[in-house]
């Protein structure tokens, strides 16, 4: 009798791992394209490619290839990306970097270009011909209810976060500070260019051996722009803050 309830065991055991390795087997990849068409394909590895010779693709399980144009949004070992732009460029993806439940963030980046007369522009210099300077920035985008992505400013957000008050609260600090802001910009600035001047015209001729001296005007206004930057840095953007406390009240009711 013992023996043959030991069996059972044995069978029920063999059984029930029988039963996870199908399911195991059955489940599709973790991550996957989703196409224009609606369809999506999954697979175990998903790899952007940008051959120099050859068009950009997509890579499926190092064997299926789809164009990027026919690709809305993938999700591989990097995360999850949301197309933001028309194109074959994977700066037309943006990843997202903030998970619901109902605002989602993205970002994604863009070179820009500055061509002005200077050594790091086109134009004479003491080097040679210069070539243009180029940079890095990110560019943020969120979605509301996994829909279509919208630029992160004050104006956009303000419609979708109207129902929420804490949210609205900071996004009036957001355009409060902006404008106090602009207001130390422009006082640092006016008290640089005023500094400026005056340093010019008090200062005695050099050819009659004076000296030129620094307007106080000039250190004042490079302390304030000096301040303002500093506050800036450690202050945490407000449109951050007003998506993530949207979510938040969500996940506590």
């Amino acid at each position: 009798m013992m023996k043959h309830s030991y069996l059972i065991l044995i069978l029920c055991l063999l059984t029930g791992y029988a039963s996870v390795a199908q399911t195991e087997s059955d489940r599709p990849g973790r991550q996957f394209i989703q196409l224009q068409s609606g369809d999506v394909v999954y697979g175990n590895k998903i790899q952007y490619k940008s051959p120099i010779f050859k068009s950009s693709h997509f890579l499926v399980d190092d064997s299926l290839k789809y164009n990027p144009s026919m690709v809305n949004a993938f999700q591989n070992n990097e995360g999850f990306f949301a197309r933001v732009e028309a194109g074959n460029s994977q700066d037309s993806f943006a990843k997202r970097i903030l998970d619901g439940p109902r605002i989602d963030r993205f970002y994604t980046s863009r070179t820009t270009y500055n061509y002005g007369y200077s050594p790091y522009g086109y134009g004479y210099s003491p080097y040679g011909m210069g070539g243009p300077r180029s940079s890095r920035r990110r560019i943020y985008f969120f979605s509301k209810d996994n829909g279509p992505l919208y630029l992160v400013n004050y104006e956009n957000l303000e419609q979708v976060l109207a129902d929420n008050a804490s949210s609205m609260a900071l996004l009036r600090k957001h355009k409060k500070d902006k404008l106090i802001n602009t207001g130390i910009s422009i006082l640092g600035g006016g008290l640089l260019a005023a500094g400026a001047i005056s340093s010019f015209s008090n200062s005695q001729d050099i050819t009659n051996g004076g000296n030129v001296s620094i307007s106080p005007l000039m250190y004042a206004g490079a302390g304030v722009l000096g301040a303002q930057f500093v506050i800036n840095l450690f202050q945490k953007d407000k449109l951050t803050q007003a998506m993530e406390v949207y979510n938040y009240q969500l996940k506590q009711q």
